[in-house]
């Protein structure tokens, strides 16, 4: 069976995945990799009008989304993934979901999961419509990452950013300690 999908090279050597029914109309274009705001990877080509020259990202490019919304990438894979099963068209708002925890001099490197030094535990919230929700204390920080995953699915479906966590926790008793 031949896949779904193929890579292009852009110029700057980068491998980047796309649909192969959009293999035609993405070889039209060049395309480069540039660095976005988030520090992450994007794929970026300029389109001329006769108003000027605009970049325009690959998935804008692909899904062609409405003025008040963006496309990203679900699974970032450096950014490299441009393949419509994995892009998501949404607002701002709605992207904060999408995306990993931006701070990195922090007590933890997952999203969603805090270490308070009084009660040495780990804590994990998330916020919902402006309102932070307590998801409890625990003894472990891969426990605390596990259920802010389960919180953001519940609330925020498939779009929801999941920690990717470093080893499973494998432990008898209920590792929610408060």
């Amino acid at each position: 069976m031949k896949k779904e999908w193929c890579t292009i090279t852009v110029s700057s050597g980068h491998k980047v995945k796309i649909d192969r029914e959009d293999l035609d109309c993405v070889n039209e274009h060049s395309w480069r990799v540039t660095t976005g705001s988030t520090g992450r990877l994007r794929v970026v080509t300029s389109i001329r009008s006769p108003k000027g020259s605009r970049s325009v990202t690959l998935g804008r490019f692909l899904m062609q989304p409405p003025k008040s919304k963006q496309v990203y990438p679900r699974r970032f894979n450096d950014g490299l993934d441009y393949r419509k099963d994995n892009l998501v068209i949404c607002t701002m708002k709605e992207r904060q979901r999408l995306i990993s925890k931006r701070r990195t001099n922090t007590s933890s490197p997952y999203k969603g999961v805090s270490y308070l030094k009084a009660k040495k535990k780990w804590r994990a919230g998330i916020e919902v419509n402006s309102v932070a929700i307590n998801l409890g204390d625990f003894m472990h920080e891969e426990d605390a990452a596990l259920a802010y995953n389960v919180a953001a699915r519940k609330h925020f479906g498939d779009i929801a950013y999941q920690n990717q966590i470093k080893k499973a926790p494998q432990r008898k008793n209920d590792p929610k300690k408060r």
